[in-house]
């Protein structure tokens, strides 16, 4: 894909997500991650663009040439918006813990139940410890990728770039984020260290098999 311009004006696109962005969302996971057991479902994918769509951010690609992407993500098909092909994305809840977790990455029942009618839960119900909290200072970033086809060229940074500025903004103006926190492989360690993520050792977490180490920047 080198024959795309990314340096065009108006060539790369960055904005917040919402649930409209679901499939386009999990073509890019698909692309991102080989193995099957280290990405998102399409579940998690509504669940969290409905839950928290603030804490969601895509970058898109928009010139002459990016429909060309769209056969090279995958067999499924991918309709361009009117922001062009999503080529990353950055997908988030809100934890309690300092870290990512088990429970954090989970997906509470019934959630499109409270989703659809938020009166129909009882306020004397305990709250899901899985998933979303809202009251959460740490954002637990869950999923985030550049499609291969246009990796190695600073795309990865300048969404984590913007994505680290959109949170700083939105806690300045709404509940207190206190750190921005994810899991990785170790290969990617000082990729994160060079973003300003701090290593927190080898994670507790279990997701797809576990291996992960835990990041976190302060916000």
């Amino acid at each position: 894909m080198d024959k795309i311009d990314l340096s065009a004006p108006g060539a790369v696109t960055i904005r917040p997500l919402t649930v409209a962005d679901r499939d386009a969302c999990v073509v890019v996971e698909n692309a991102c991650f080989t193995n099957p057991d280290h990405r998102a479902t399409p579940e998690k994918f509504s669940y969290r663009l409905t839950a928290c769509p603030e804490l969601c951010l895509g970058v898109f690609v928009h010139t002459a040439d990016s429909e060309a992407l769209v056969g090279s993500l995958s067999s499924s098909p991918a309709t361009p918006t009117s922001s062009g092909v999503m080529v990353g994305h950055v997908i988030a809840t809100r934890c309690t813990s300092d870290v990512l977790t088990d429970a954090s990455m989970g997906v509470p029942k019934d959630w499109r139940v409270s989703a659809a009618d938020p009166a129909s839960v009882s306020s004397s119900m305990p709250a899901s410890p899985l998933g979303h909290q809202a009251e959460g200072g740490t954002v637990a970033v869950h999923s985030l990728g550049i499609v291969p086809s246009v990796q190695g060229r600073g795309l990865g940074t300048r969404l984590m770039t913007a994505y680290l500025e959109r949170m700083a903004a939105l806690s300045k103006s709404g509940p207190k984020i206190d750190r921005v926190a994810l899991i990785c492989q170790d290969y990617l360690v000082d990729y994160y260290k060079k973003l300003g993520f701090t290593s927190n050792g080898p994670s507790e977490a279990q997701f797809g098999g576990g291996g992960w180490f835990d990041m976190y920047y302060k916000i």
